[in-house]
């Protein structure tokens, strides 16, 4: 076998490629074998740091499984104990499945809420461990626990697209917890749930898809705190394990991060009242009403409006049911205040109706996401990047609640493209690598022996295993994209075999159909014009073989990349000549070289996507590569410089016209606001990004991150800053300075400290000023806008060469100016 070559020659080899591409290290490789994969099993050793002793407990599960609005309610356990000496030290760890909410002698443990974050239930659930020295008290306490279905236990639904009513964990709700106390004289107490807890029915009918709905007059007032009497309720049924493992929680739970006032209130139609909150969220609302006991106020959530002026609810997951709806029964003549505690809605407008007058009312919008620290920022003399870039933000947060979702809106399920897809966008801007190294685990555990990968994690069972490389086969992408960022090795280990199996497993099935991909694919998802009737169903025009070839292409490199960081060298070698034998196939089947077009078997005229990934990738012949990005740049233009890619290549564009010369053209179509653009949201009213370039269709989400990854390009181009080696141990600042930009400044707290880059035209002049943390090698590509241009740079910055019309630089730490005249 001939010799592998090192990475960084892979990596120099690279010449015309995205820098998300050049960092993959793309290079034609040696032939190789095929890669070893270990046969497919499961961890059966508990990850935990409790050590329990408690039983699980809850309703024995039905064998005709509820339908909605039939299910139980949420069950109130509890439990009384003494402690009969001074507390030096308290820790209450807890499971509850789906969700739970937590009392101490009548308070509430913690401010989490929809907590554990969702998982494959039956590999693995997660628990949480709480300081609560200071709840107890010496003498009698209480502890108190309320249980939500969450996506453990969803009720029957019809149609039921993804399968939570039949998926494989599926049992009524469950609950684990174990309080140790240490005294101050050293002793210890451990107090778990077992079968001499209590349990009764509680007010509450949730299901998260669905909604909650409260009746206060089943209240049970001060069930959590000491002297309730219990006698009337049952004793808790200790129940079999749900879940193989229980582990702690490694992301931050969701909380409350937002209170919002409504800014418009209307009357529909039908005579309700109609909330405005002013820009599209998610979360729940909070009330506060008084009126006639067993008045019924009705809460109906959604993004938009119809003609009446009523709101609209998604038709996709259940038409004969209103999917985003709460609502609250009083059971007294007295002002009281209530939100739910186990929903989530996506929502601009809230609708208010009532069984009967209400005395009083008042309604805010509770905004509920993972609580992600903020690590980047992004700012421009150009308000509509400013607000391109916060609508973004604001969509990545909302779709952030314990795993990544597509939309809070209808779906809100684990898509794995899209979250793959903003993906960069995430980490730009949220410090997210706990929250996707937790959320892997549960997609890796969600493979199926053979090796296939489904499309949504947590998979419940109800779509098709398709084994799609633009879906599924992202895992691949997603793992190394943590790891650039973050330059942990641990997540490409953990992933690795996951990885490796499905990959040998589309070897193998590529082998019998001429060498390429002929499976399903959902291919470039939402284009432009996919959307006008109406339809949840975005499949691009042009089909999807050719994306979903260039994407297993692309990820057999990065599968090689990473087996080459890991010390696999004869499985990168497979893995690259895997590559290296799909790449003249993708170019046979796909490449007109007559007119130096990609396109597909399905006639639908240029794409842009069709050419921009075969670019991306490297997949294009070297003496055809300036002949088909000139076609790129032709049908841009023709289009009155226009995009006219999905979700796929959008994310691609702006990076591949850059660094193929044509910044200026990528920042035209950044501040374009006509139709297909991200101006064109804004100009529509946008406060988020959406998942199709109009809001043509009622049934199309506002509140969708993959199309708003033009995110990237402002902080990795126009500021210009890109790890150059994982973990940003090395960094590369290259900014684009277009001539109709003023200034353009970025920031991002990586592992090793802050970089950021900020430019400013000021008095014929341009300043460049970089920060980097101490020790951190730099190169900084400093834009020379005409020939005779000079460049005065700060003591410490080394120069190193004239490139591509920057002047190139090296530095280490501290903080750079550099000036150009």
């Amino acid at each position: 076998m001939p010799s592998r070559p090192s990475v960084a020659r892979r990596i120099a080899a690279v010449s015309a490629a995205t820098a998300v591409v050049v960092a993959f290290g793309l290079l034609t490789p040696a032939n190789g074998a095929a890669p070893s994969v270990p046969s497919a099993g499961f961890e059966v050793t508990a990850a935990s740091d409790t050590d329990w002793t408690a039983k699980w407990i809850g309703r024995d599960t039905p064998e005709v499984w509820p339908e909605a609005g039939q299910q139980n309610p949420a069950p109130l356990l509890r439990r009384e104990f003494r402690l009969d000496k001074r507390i030096a030290n308290a820790r209450l760890s807890i499971v509850g499945l789906g969700y739970y909410e937590a009392w101490i002698d009548g308070r509430r443990v913690g401010d989490q809420v929809l907590d554990p974050p969702p998982s494959a239930y039956d590999r693995t659930a997660y628990s949480r461990t709480f300081d609560v020295t200071t709840m107890l008290r010496k003498g009698d306490n209480a502890i108190g626990v309320t249980l939500g279905r969450g996506n453990f236990a969803a009720p029957g639904m019809s149609p039921d697209l993804f399968g939570q009513s039949t998926a494989p964990w599926r049992a009524e709700p469950r609950l684990l917890a174990q309080l140790d106390v240490t005294f101050t004289d050293g002793t210890t107490r451990r107090v778990v749930s077992d079968g001499s807890w209590r349990i009764a029915d509680g007010p509450t009918r949730d299901a998260l898809y669905l909604g909650e709905h409260y009746d206060a007059r089943q209240a049970k007032p001060g069930w959590t705190d000491v002297s309730y009497d219990d006698a009337a309720w049952e004793f808790a049924r200790e129940q079999p394990s749900p879940t193989r493992k229980v582990v702690p929680a490694a992301m931050p739970p969701v909380k409350v991060t937002d209170t919002l006032d409504p800014v418009k209130v209307t009357t529909s139609a039908a005579g309700t009242k109609v909330y405005d909150f002013g820009r599209v969220t998610a979360g729940w609302a909070r009330i506060t009403v008084n009126a006639a006991p067993g008045t019924k106020v009705t809460l109906t959530y959604g993004e938009q409006l119809e003609d009446d002026g009523t709101v609209y609810q998604p038709g996709l997951l259940s038409p004969a049911a209103l999917t985003h709806v709460d609502s609250y029964t009083l059971d007294g003549g007295k002002s009281q205040t209530w939100e739910p505690g186990f929903t989530r809605h996506g929502f601009r407008y809230i609708e208010v109706s009532s069984t009967a007058p209400l005395t009083s009312f008042r309604i805010q919008g509770r905004v509920a996401h993972t609580a992600l620290a903020s690590t980047g920022r992004f700012t421009s003399a150009n308000p509509l990047l400013n607000t391109i870039h916060a609508n973004q933000r604001a969509s990545l947060q909302d779709n952030m609640w314990g795993l990544p979702t597509d939309t809070p809106w209808r779906d809100r399920q684990g898509w794995t493209a899209d979250a793959y897809l903003y993906l960069d966008s995430a980490a730009l801007n949220f410090d997210v690598e706990s929250f996707y190294g937790q959320w892997l685990r549960t997609w890796r555990e969600s493979q199926t022996p053979d090796g296939s990968l489904p499309v949504i994690a947590p998979d419940p069972g109800g779509l098709p295993l398709y084994n799609d490389p633009s879906w599924g086969g992202t895992l691949i992408p997603t793992a190394w994209t943590v790891y650039r960022h973050y330059g942990n090795p641990d997540v490409l280990r953990d992933n690795y075999d996951a990885m490796a199996r499905w990959m040998n497993l589309m070897r193998t099935s590529i082998a019998g159909t001429g060498g390429l991909y002929r499976g399903f694919s959902f291919g470039d998802w939402a284009s432009p014009g996919s959307e006008a009737d109406n339809s949840v169903n975005l499949a691009p025009p042009e089909g999807s073989a050719l994306t979903a070839n260039a994407d297993l292409y692309h990820e057999a490199r990065v599968l090689a990349r990473i087996a080459d960081e890991l010390g696999r060298t004869d499985d990168a070698a497979g893995f690259d000549a895997m590559a290296d034998n799909l790449a003249p196939a993708f170019n046979a089947a796909f490449l007109d070289a007559a007119h130096n077009v990609y396109r597909t078997e399905v006639e639908a005229g240029y794409r842009q996507t069709s050419n921009v990934v075969a670019l991306a990738y490297g997949l294009v012949p070297a003496d055809r590569t300036d002949a088909v990005f000139a076609n790129l740049v032709k049908d841009i233009v023709d289009r009155g410089t226009h995009l006219d890619t999905g979700a796929i290549g959008t994310k691609l564009l702006l990076p591949v016209l850059t660094e193929h010369g044509r910044g200026d053209l990528a920042y035209e179509l950044a501040t374009q606001t006509d139709y297909p653009s991200w101006g064109h949201w804004v100009r529509s009213g946008a406060t988020t990004s959406w998942e199709t370039w109009s809001n043509a269709g009622l049934d199309q989400s506002l509140n969708h991150a993959f199309l708003g990854t033009v995110d990237d390009w402002f902080h990795q181009y126009l500021a210009g800053i890109r790890p150059a080696a994982p973990g940003y141990r090395e960094v590369l600042v290259a900014p684009v300075v277009p001539k109709d930009l003023r200034f353009a400044s970025a920031s991002v707290k990586t592992p090793r400290g802050t970089v950021s880059s900020s430019w400013r035209h000021q008095n014929g002049k341009l300043t460049l000023t970089v920060r980097v943390p101490d020790g951190t090698p730099t190169e900084i590509r400093v834009p020379l806008p005409n020939a005779s241009d000079t460049v005065t740079a700060d003591r410490g910055a080394t120069p190193v060469r004239y490139e591509d019309g920057c002047a190139v630089y090296r530095v280490t730490s501290g903080t750079h100016r550099f000036r150009v005249s």
